[in-house]
């Protein structure tokens, strides 16, 4: 579910109470809130303790992903990641080979 607002977040937490079989009083208990403040979570309001919506998101749960909204731009696969630190090692390595000291004394 793509979020992008506060009553977004509040109807997913409140999807998931639900799919979970847990009333407002029991997830509030789970996620150290009182059912009030998960009432107004589950209504949008927007100024609510970040925190408090995370704990509330895991104690539902939920995971908080974030992602670029560019579609332009590629998530990095582990291939490339892999590309990046093996380009890394490697000049850690030359650099080391060239003062003299071992690879992990330079790090």
């Amino acid at each position: 579910m793509e979020i992008r607002s506060a009553r977004n977040l509040g109807a997913a937490v409140r999807d998931a109470r639900r799919r979970h079989g847990l009333t407002q009083q029991e997830l509030a208990r789970r996620a150290n809130v009182s059912r009030e403040w998960l009432v107004r979570l589950e209504q949008g309001h927007a100024r609510l303790e970040l925190q408090l919506v995370l704990n509330t998101l895991a104690a539902a749960g939920l995971v908080l992903e974030v992602s670029d909204d560019d579609p332009a731009v590629d998530d990095l696969t582990a291939a490339a990641w892999s590309e990046v630190f093996s380009t890394l090692t490697e000049d850690s390595t030359e650099s080391a080979a060239q003062s003299g000291l071992p690879p992990a004394a330079n790090g």
